[in-house]
């Protein structure tokens, strides 16, 4: 009589303690700008906005690639040379310090006019291999990747982290 107690008990207990290690069981990764993912695995067909919903033919792709290519080196030349810059604007703002960090923003106003022609020249040669027809979304995610641009910018986020989400904006 016992025996036919605590069998059902022991059961029990270890089909519910498997259901609460399954559910506290860590979830896969995420891709994106802090994980493992198509951005951090430099498939920038991928991860370019621009390219998004696109039905590229093979020959588009491989189009693509070669332009992604050309333009890599430069690109690597340009990022290389404004690194120093940015580790020098994170360390300003992690000391809280605005205002050097304004002066070093516009300090390093060329260098980011630099990288803005090379993302348009990009764009523009990509944009010629295209058809109409994705010519015409190609468009529309610029514009849409514009708009985000502003509204991030609009934000008080240019320049720095600015306000956090959900925070109310002073000013």
């Amino acid at each position: 009589m016992r025996k036919s107690r605590v069998l059902p008990l022991v059961v029990a207990s270890l089909v519910s303690t498997a259901s609460f290690a399954g559910a506290q069981a860590p979830s896969a990764p995420k891709g994106g700008w802090h994980a493992m993912g198509p951005r951090m695995e430099g498939r920038r067909g991928e991860r370019d906005g621009a390219l998004r919903g696109l039905q590229l033919s093979d020959a588009e792709k491989t189009k693509v690639q070669a332009i992604n290519a050309k333009y890599a080196a430069e690109g690597k030349t340009l990022r290389d040379s404004m690194r120093p810059a940015m580790q020098e604007a994170r360390a300003l703002r992690q000391k809280g310090d605005t205002a050097g960090l304004r002066a070093l923003w516009d300090k390093n106003k060329a260098g980011r006019d630099q990288m803005l022609a090379l993302r348009v020249r990009r764009q523009g040669e990509i944009r010629a291999i295209l058809t109409p027809e994705n010519q015409k979304l190609f468009d529309a995610n610029l514009q849409k990747q514009a708009e985000r641009r502003e509204e991030w910018e609009k934000n008080g986020r240019a320049g720095g982290r600015g306000a956090r989400r959900g925070a109310a904006k002073v000013g």
